[in-house]
């Protein structure tokens, strides 16, 4: 097993170890990587995962270890330090979860409309979210086709997040349709929630 120990080390450096070691690792080595911060030990996990890399995570006390047991990544050209986040202060710090792909109840085609102008009159304001989270049908914004994908590619090249569930395309058969967003499973999403400052459901 090969170690690297990042505790005490500012970001971009545990991600710029934690590459430095992948290319290291030989075939039959399982990488550790010691942390001993929320922040670099998401910051690390974000970029494991982003680049096809499912580590397993687990926790002593405020040391977290991540063990990676994966090989042949292809890692020459990503750029480690853009996953170098630093967390916001509570107060501007929310998420969204769009649970079902309208807003309100009674007319669907209203619903529709109105999560749209939804999106669009957000990328508009000053404080916008850290993550925008879909789940259940929630993941018709995130579909090839969906008039929602503008406002999110806007949203998403100012620097807001979307976290797209796993299990509920799957469950609803459209992995294939997936257009925007990254996929991501409950653990993230459950995390994410319960370190938001606030929660907005849609």
């Amino acid at each position: 097993m090969k170690t690297i120990d990042v505790k005490g080390l500012k970001c971009p450096l545990p991600l710029i170890e934690t590459k430095k070691a992948l290319k290291q690792l030989s075939d039959d080595e399982v990488l550790k990587i010691i942390i001993d911060n929320e922040i670099s030990k998401n910051n690390v996990i974000r970029f494991l995962t982003d680049n096809g890399i499912k580590p397993e995570i687990s926790k002593r006390g405020n040391i977290f270890e991540v063990l990676v047991n994966q090989h042949n990544v292809d890692l020459e050209n990503v750029d480690a330090e853009k996953y170098c986040m630093i967390e916001t202060p509570e107060s501007n710090n929310y998420i969204i979860v769009f649970g079902k792909d309208r807003l309100g109840e009674g007319s669907e085609d209203l619903g529709f409309v109105l999560a749209g102008s939804l999106l669009n009159t957000l990328k508009e304001m000053d404080n916008l979210p850290t993550k925008i989270i879909f789940i259940n049908s929630g993941i018709n914004l995130v579909l090839k086709g969906s008039p929602t994908l503008l406002p999110l590619k806007e949203l998403e090249k100012s620097g807001v997040e979307l976290i797209v569930c796993g299990t509920c395309l799957n469950y609803f058969n459209k992995i294939d349709e997936f257009a925007i967003g990254r996929i991501s499973d409950m653990y993230e999403i459950l995390e994410s929630m319960t370190k938001a400052g606030k929660v907005i459901n849609i």
